[in-house]
C-alpha cells in the first residue's frame, strides 16, 4: 500500500495521459498501490485547469498530449511545487529541447508496474 501524506489521506495522483487504454492500466496500477488517482487527462487545457483547481501530491505526464506538447502543465506543476515525472516514448534527446522538462525524470512508455510505484514512491519522499 501507498504512503500517505497523513496517516488517514492517501496521496492523490494526477495522470495526464491522452491515450485511454494507457491512462486506464496507469489508474489501475496506482488504485492497486493504494494511491488516490485524477484522471486520467488527455489534454493540456484540461490539466493546468485541474492543477490550478486542485494541486495533487505528484503527476505522471505524458510529453504528447493530442499532438500538443505538455511543457504548460510542467510549468503549472512547478509553479504549484507538485514533484512529477515523465511517461514518455519519446528519446531524451528530444524530451531535452523543452525547457520545461529539464531534470525531469523520464520512465519511459511502457513502464513496468513495479517501476512505475517505485518511481512514484521516490518521487513522493523527496
Amino acid at each position: 500500500m501507498a504512503s500517505s501524506s497523513t496517516d488517514s489521506t492517501p496521496f492523490e495522483i494526477l495522470i495526464v495521459e491522452d491515450e485511454y487504454l494507457i491512462g486506464m492500466e496507469l489508474v489501475q496500477i496506482l488504485e492497486d498501490s493504494g494511491y488516490v488517482v485524477i484522471g486520467p487527462i488527455a489534454t493540456v487545457s484540461a490539466a493546468v485547469a485541474t492543477i490550478e483547481r486542485s494541486a495533487p501530491s505528484a503527476c505522471i505526464l505524458d510529453v504528447n498530449l493530442r499532438g500538443e506538447i505538455s511543457a504548460p502543465v510542467a510549468d503549472c506543476l512547478k509553479a504549484k511545487h507538485v514533484p512529477f515525472f515523465l511517461s514518455s516514448g519519446y528519446k531524451q534527446e528530444t524530451i531535452n529541447q523543452e525547457p520545461a522538462f529539464s531534470g525531469i525524470p523520464n520512465i519511459g512508455k511502457p513502464a513496468k508496474p513495479e517501476q512505475l510505484v517505485s518511481a512514484l514512491d521516490l518521487l513522493l519522499k523527496a
